[in-house]
């Protein structure tokens, strides 16, 4: 029945689109032949016209519903044969035998918290192909060993049921209605409209059923891996993968990328060491555990292709126990690829896209320290070009900057700053406290660069917390003093050019302001 609806849908796709086709075409040539000579008239060119851009999201979606995915290397992957990863391919065959179904004849480590199996099947899913199963470095890194062994028990358990045989054919048919549906959603003219309204019902139709499948899949091959792994485990490597792949997103995004900008990337061989030292630290561990507790809140959707993580934990856990429980201390499925940290760094090189190759390769502490300072000089710019333009001549520090505070500058340029919506309808007094505000927020990070570059603060980097300054002690009070003084009443620039240079303003006597 499934093999039948995926290729029902399928061939539905390519009755609509081709007899469209076929009756665009016999709309030409109805009109060529009415003409008198070869060349049609203003009016039939028209028409002809017309039809062929009617017809051309037709064709394009033929076409995407024909083209071949790639493989892992497409997903950023590196293949393991079985001489360089013995224990992993030992657990893989071994789990496919007691699944009762043909190992993968490939394996490839991939860079996402994820795991997958394709087939190259050919007729539609009846004659079956090649076997890969991708598997991804953050799984092996969090999972324990027994969760890791649910995990692929699952991906297998599509194949025994055969339903990576009938995916390409789905996938093929949901590329093609999409595209042609998007094609007729993009275009304004009036008979786009009948062309988008059945082709988007046709995709509702398609999404609705097709994704109606994939979860009744997604729960049968559930039941293979607790049937395989255990109840606990299957459930356990469940409430374990979204907790994974947030703390994976944090990473990537707060620490891994953090120096983008900067043009610096984290070393090969640290990348994925740095997402196992964040895991490894207690009060990310306690965040982690947070969230298995507390799963983000998900509803069943009738275009998602799996069931609600919640939805599937519950189905495992009202199966009966099997007496596999977790131990106190299980081994990391880590343990299972030989050389860990050589490969990870090798997926993590072909996982990183073209433009980071022009990227430094540093190690954490430099890395922070760069994309710290880059953060600062980035955030002084507003401020000091904002400056600039006010005084009307260039103020490339903040020394320059405190120079045109001195010269009573500081209330036209901060009225220049950006404003928020509540401080552009302020008036009076009111909004020259909103621009004194947004002028301390401003002034901030030419202060912090200053400091920095001066070695009295440093960017720092830390498992436990994300990029940070750390001062001098004393520092971090007295920048804020200055920064009041800045913005009083009577603006006073010698608390913060005493701070700048290490001296005690107390004990020094202000000099007579310069204009600028």
């Amino acid at each position: 029945m499934r093999a039948a609806q995926a290729v029902g849908l399928l061939l539905g796709f390519y009755l609509c689109t081709l007899g469209t086709l076929a009756a665009l075409a016999s709309i030409d040539v109805a009109l060529l032949l009415r003409t008198e000579s070869a060349t049609p008239v203003v009016a039939e060119g028209k028409v002809i016209g017309l039809t062929v851009v009617i017809a051309i999201p037709l064709v394009r979606g033929v076409l995407a519903s024909l083209r071949r995915r790639g493989g892992g290397a497409g997903l950023g992957g590196v293949p393991v044969t079985p001489e360089q990863q013995p224990k992993l391919w030992a657990r893989v065959r071994g789990l496919a035998e007691q699944v009762g179904t043909r190992p993968p004849a490939e394996i490839w480590l991939v860079p996402t918290v994820n795991a997958a199996v394709s087939e190259d099947v050919r007729l539609m899913g009846l004659l079956p192909g090649r076997r890969r199963m991708y598997v991804g470095v953050p799984l092996l890194i969090g999972l324990t060993v027994n969760q890791l062994d649910a995990v692929l028990a699952h991906e297998l358990g599509h194949y025994s049921n055969r339903d990576v045989r009938l995916a390409p054919t789905t996938v093929r048919g949901r590329e093609g209605v999409l595209t042609v549906a998007r094609a007729y959603w993009a275009g304004k003219a009036f008979w786009h409209r009948p062309m988008r309204a059945f082709f988007t019902w046709y995709a509702q139709l398609y999404l609705r059923t097709s994704q109606s499948v994939s979860r009744h899949q997604e729960l049968a091959a559930d039941r293979m891996a607790a049937r395989i792994a255990g109840r606990d485990h299957t459930a356990a490597a469940l409430r374990e993968i979204p907790a994974l792949d947030a703390a994976y997103g944090f990473y990537l995004n707060r620490y891994a990328e953090v120096g983008w900008e900067a043009g610096l990337l984290p070393l090969p061989e640290e990348f994925y060491g740095g997402l196992y030292g964040l895991l490894s630290e207690p009060s990310r561990q306690r965040e982690l555990d947070e969230l298995r507790r507390n799963p983000p809140e998900d509803e069943a959707g009738p275009y998602d292709s799996h069931p609600p993580i919640s939805e599937r934990i519950a189905a495992i856990e009202s199966l009966p126990g099997d007496g596999r429980v977790a131990a106190d201390a299980e081994p990391a499925a880590l343990t299972l690829l030989r050389g860990a940290p050589r490969v990870c760094a090798d997926v993590a090189a072909v996982a990183l896209s073209p433009e980071a190759k022009a990227k430094r390769p540093v190690d954490w502490e430099e890395l922070a320290r760069g994309a710290g300072r880059a953060s600062l000089v980035r955030d002084a710019a507003t401020v000091l070009s904002t400056a600039s333009a006010v005084v009307g001549v260039p103020v490339p520090d903040l020394s320059t900057l405190l120079q045109a505070v001195e010269a009573g500058w500081l209330d036209l340029i901060a009225d220049s700053l950006p404003k928020s919506d509540r401080a552009q309808q302020a008036t009076g007094r009111v909004a020259r406290e909103f621009a004194r505000t947004a002028f301390r927020d401003a002034v901030t990070a030419p202060v912090l660069l200053a400091l920095v570059d001066g070695g009295r603060a440093r960017w720092t980097h830390s498992w436990s917390r994300t990029l940070h300054l750390e001062f001098d002690q004393g520092v971090e009070g007295a920048v804020a003093a200055a920064l009041d003084g800045l913005v009083a009443e009577t603006p006073d620039t010698w608390p913060l050019r005493c701070l700048l240079h290490g001296l005690e303003p107390a004990l020094t006597m202000s000099p007579t302001p310069t204009g600028l």
